[in-house]
Parts: C-alpha cells; sequence; structure tokens
C-alpha cells in the first residue's frame, strides 16, 4: 500500500519527570517538587530548536516529550515568548510546520490558558490548513488530530460554526496522500459540514470510496472513525435527495464486523464528544449525532455488540430504501443478527405494509413517537409522500388501462385532480411510461428500452478498467500477505482450496483484455494474460 513510504512518527508518549522527594525525619509528609525547565523547555527554547533543527523526526520528538506531562508542556506551548511576542509571528508556515502544528493545536484546545495566551484569528489558521507541509506534518499525526478538533472547538466558542468547514477541508484534502484514505478527519469534517448546513461542501470527499487505512499516517484512527464517517455521511447524502449513495453509506456502517473484544464501550471518547459533540437538525427532520458523553450514539456496545451507530443505520437504510425503490433488501449475510434483525419493529412493521396508504398512515400515527426518537420522522414523511407513486408503479405491472378514480382507490388518493397531478409528474420524471386520454383513462405502456451514447459506453469501460486494475492491486497485496498465507496454510488444506484468490484475477483479467482486443481488432494477447496468472500463483505459494 501507499502508506508503508509514509514516514513513521514517534512514540507519541511522553517521557515522565521524575519530581517526588520524601519528607524530613520524623514521618513528615513528602512533598513533591517540580524541577525547573531548561532552557530548550521554555518557550524561547523551543522557538530556537524549531528554527534551527535538521531533524524532523527529532523535532516532532522534542515538541511531544519535553516537560515531561502534556498540561506542563501545553502551559509553555500556549504562552508568549519572555519578550511578549506571539510566537507564531516568528515562523513560517511551510518551513517550520512541525513547530506551528504544535503550538496551534495547543492553543485551540488547551482552555486552562485562554485568558492569557494571544488569540490565533481565523484567518491565519485557514492560512495554515492552506500551506502547510504534508511531509512535516505526517512526523506528528496525533496533533493533527487535535487541530481539527480544535478548529471546530474554536468556531463553536465563536458561535461561527462555518468557519471551521473550510480550513478543515484543506487539512483533510492536503494532508492525505488521496481521499481513498480513511482518516480521523473525515468524521471531523463531515460532522461540520452537517451541523453547519453546508451539505454541498462534502459532496467531493463522500465520492471517494474509501479502500485504505493506513495506521502510519494515524495512527490513533478508531474503528468507530469508519462508523460515524459513514453515518453521518449517509445523513448528508440522504438530505440531498441522493438516496442511492446514501443507502450505500448506511449499509457500510451497518454491516461493517463488530469490534472484538477490544472494542468500544460506554466509556469510548467519540467523534461526538468535546470539540464536535452537539444535536444538530436537518430542514429534513433528520437528526445527527446528539451531544456529548452519555449520548446513546456513545455507547459502542460490549465485546460483541455492535455500535448503536450501526443499528440506527440499518433503520435509516430501510426507510431510505422504501423512498428509493419502494421496498426493502436485506442486508449482507455477514451483517451482525442484531443489526439486520429488525422483526417486531415499527420499522419492520412499515416495510410489509408499504406501500398501501391507508395502512402506511395508520404505522406511522401510532409509532410516531420511536420515528420521533430515533431522529428519523423527516425520512418517515418522504416515505409516506411517496407510498402512492410505488402503488401506482406497481399497477403498471398489472394493467393496461385504469381510470384515474380507480388509480386513486388503489394508491388511497381520494381527489381525482390530486391522482392526475401525480400521475403527470411520474409521466414527467420518467417513472412511469403512460398516457391520459380526455376522459380521464390512462393507459400504461412499455417502458422504452434505455439508449446508450458511445461516450457513455467508453466512461463505463473506463471506469471498469480502473476497477480491475484497483482489484488486481488488491488481489497481489492480498495473496502476498503473511497473516493470508498463514490462514490459507491453515484452512484450506487442498490445493484446489488454495487457488481461489486467483478466480478473481483471472476472471476481471480475461473480460477486460477481451474487451481491449474487440475494440482494438485482434485476438486476445493470452500470453500476457498467462505471465500475470504465473506470477500471481507464484505469490500464493
Amino acid at each position: 500500500m501507499a502508506s508503508d513510504s509514509l514516514p513513521t512518527p514517534p512514540s507519541a508518549t511522553p517521557t515522565p519527570t521524575s519530581a517526588a522527594s520524601a519528607a524530613g525525619r520524623g514521618g513528615g509528609t513528602a512533598t513533591a517538587t517540580v524541577a525547573q525547565p531548561t532552557p530548550t523547555e521554555t518557550l524561547d527554547g523551543l522557538l530556537e530548536q524549531i528554527t534551527t533543527s535538521n531533524s524532523l523526526p527529532a523535532l516532532a520528538s522534542t515538541l511531544r516529550n519535553f516537560a515531561g506531562v502534556p498540561e506542563a508542556r501545553d502551559v509553555v506551548l500556549t504562552s508568549p515568548t519572555s519578550a511578549g511576542a506571539d510566537p507564531l509571528d516568528s515562523l513560517d508556515v511551510g518551513q517550520h510546520t512541525i513547530g506551528i502544528l504544535f503550538i496551534l493545536s495547543a492553543r485551540l484546545t488547551y482552555t486552562a490558558t485562554t485568558t492569557t495566551a494571544p488569540d490565533v484569528p481565523f484567518t491565519y489558521i485557514d492560512n495554515f490548513c492552506r500551506h502547510f507541509d504534508p511531509e512535516q506534518a505526517r512526523f506528528a499525526p496525533e496533533r493533527v488530530t487535535l487541530l481539527a478538533k480544535g478548529i471546530v472547538q474554536r468556531a463553536e466558542v465563536l458561535g461561527r460554526g462555518k468557519a471551521a468547514i473550510t480550513p478543515l477541508r484543506h487539512l483533510l484534502t492536503r494532508y492525505t496522500p488521496d481521499l481513498s484514505y480513511l482518516t480521523t478527519i473525515h468524521p471531523i469534517f463531515v460532522t461540520a459540514c452537517a451541523t453547519a448546513g453546508f451539505f454541498n461542501v462534502a459532496l467531493p470527499v463522500l465520492a471517494v470510496p474509501i479502500s485504505q487505512i493506513s495506521t502510519t499516517l494515524f495512527p490513533d484512527l478508531r474503528y468507530q472513525d469508519h462508523l460515524v464517517y459513514h453515518f453521518v455521511g449517509g445523513i448528508l447524502l440522504a438530505a440531498l435527495r441522493r438516496y442511492e449513495e446514501a443507502a450505500e453509506f448506511f449499509e457500510l456502517c451497518a454491516s461493517a464486523p463488530v469490534l472484538g473484544a477490544s472494542g468500544g464501550s460506554s466509556g469510548v471518547r467519540g467523534p461526538s464528544q468535546g470539540p464536535i459533540g452537539m444535536g444538530m437538525g436537518m430542514s429534513m427532520g433528520m437528526g445527527m449525532i446528539p451531544p456529548g458523553p452519555g449520548s446513546r450514539y456513545l455507547n459502542f456496545g460490549g465485546p460483541s455488540d455492535p455500535s448503536v451507530f450501526q443499528v440506527e443505520a440499518a433503520k435509516k437504510l430501510l426507510l431510505v430504501q422504501l423512498i428509493v425503490h419502494g421496498k426493502t433488501s436485506p442486508l449482507p449475510k455477514y451483517t451482525h443478527p442484531a443489526v439486520s434483525n429488525l422483526k417486531g419493529t415499527a420499522y419492520n412493521a412499515l416495510a410489509r405494509v408499504y406501500p398501501n396508504l391507508e395502512q402506511v398512515h395508520a404505522i406511522a400515527s401510532k409509532e410516531e413517537g420511536t420515528f420521533i426518537a430515533d431522529d428519523n420522522f423527516g425520512l418517515l414523511r418522504l416515505v409516506v409522500e411517496r407510498a402512492p407513486r410505488w402503488a401506482i408503479k406497481k399497477l403498471t405491472e398489472t394493467y393496461l388501462t385504469l381510470s384515474l378514480p380507480e388509480i386513486g382507490r388503489v394508491a388511497g388518493v381520494e381527489d381525482v385532480e390530486e391522482v392526475r397531478r401525480v400521475v403527470l409528474s411520474m409521466i414527467e420524471t420518467g417513472e412511469i411510461e403512460a398516457s391520459i386520454d380526455a376522459t380521464g383513462s390512462v393507459t400504461f405502456e412499455d417502458d422504452e428500452p434505455p439508449t446508450v451514447s458511445k461516450v457513455e459506453i467508453d466512461r463505463v469501460l473506463r471506469v471498469a478498467q480502473e476497477q480491475e486494475q484497483v482489484l488486481r492491486k488488491l488481489e497481489r497485496e492480498i495473496a502476498r500477505s503473511k497473516d493470508y498465507l498463514q490462514k490459507v496454510r491453515l484452512f484450506d488444506s487442498s490445493l484446489s482450496c488454495k487457488k481461489k484468490p486467483l478466480v478473481v484475477v483471472v476472471v476481471v483479467v480475461v473480460t477486460v483484455q477481451a474487451v481491449r482486443s474487440r475494440e482494438e481488432g485482434s485476438s486476445p494477447n493470452w500470453p500476457y494474460i498467462e505471465e500475470d496468472l504465473l506470477a500471481g500463483e507464484e505469490s500464493v505459494y
């Protein structure tokens, strides 16, 4: 993976400084004395090291471990120089990224000295996020995470939540090798976008599927970051009426493997705590992550229990599927039973009767409190609004001609003019192929076969070829993985089982090669395919 070439950050564990001394004879009380800081442990001494150091790893280690304990370190980092000047004024963003990163993150998050620390205007924060050196920042990944949280925290204090979005976007897009890497900034960024109501700003990030995770890039990356990112991302996409993509995000969250014995507990500090802990409502009525400790979203369950994020994602997924498909689809078989089993819930009852409008209304009224408590009332309203359209859509599978009153009775709409409006709307949007004559008779027609242009075919083929390259790369990485090979030898004793990983490569390579050959007017390059398969076969053994 690309992350293998990234610099390995030094340990983030601070070096403790012994400060205890025993009291005199006679059983006196022991007292603790803190050693006076050496010249290098004063801010002036640190500034000298920041501006003169030739070793980035050594500088990061010094800034991380000086003064012994984080509290003492942050007191120094948030103070002015001995001359009363702001230390940030003497540092260059591009040349002294590590030094500024430590000072800036401490100043934004360490509240004990907020009355004495020089204020940091958002123009400076934004300028740093636009021009910092990513290579330097990767030597202090935990400070990048702290900076992201501090940016949101400062924006909240100022009552300007939207001010955090642009700096976070630059920090995220510039720090990562590419957006396919999951980072600790992802959940912070999408949550900030949701809080401020700037849903569209998150789209360029949400459009890039997460395919790589690097603990070198972000050693403090937690499993819950993946859940929160896809959960909040799904809500953002649903708010933008991008239901297909929202369903994909909710499914990724709901079907994720449950964390093992080292998994979550109610005491885990989630991304919704601290800097981004707040209730976030939406114009659609869909709630976001509730605030702070004690929130049900922060109870990640026991060792074998799924996260509440996963359970809530499954509920939202069901509602989104009803909106976009008029029916539900089962979650993948590997989904935890506690997530996939919604039997006996209001959600399952709603799905069973959908799109019967009368029964849908009955369940929605009876279980309104449940949907409100789950922050899903906005989605429920959309589900109810779409029910007549899906009822009409089902009629096209059985009937050729129906009158508007007949359609209204089936759809649960008494007003004939309202039925006409809905049918015309569905015709305009391409949901059905039909026509209405002067007598109010609706004739359903077979759907016209879709027409696909050569440009679209070329685009789809190009995407397929790109995905083929990704699959081949991942396949080879897996085939060379020591952990994978050990499991193959342990669980698969037969030769045919050991060759299973090559099946994907065979199918993809042959298919793509055949498509290339057809377009080029030549026969497939079988020697090339054979050479590639032999290389993969050697990697397995």
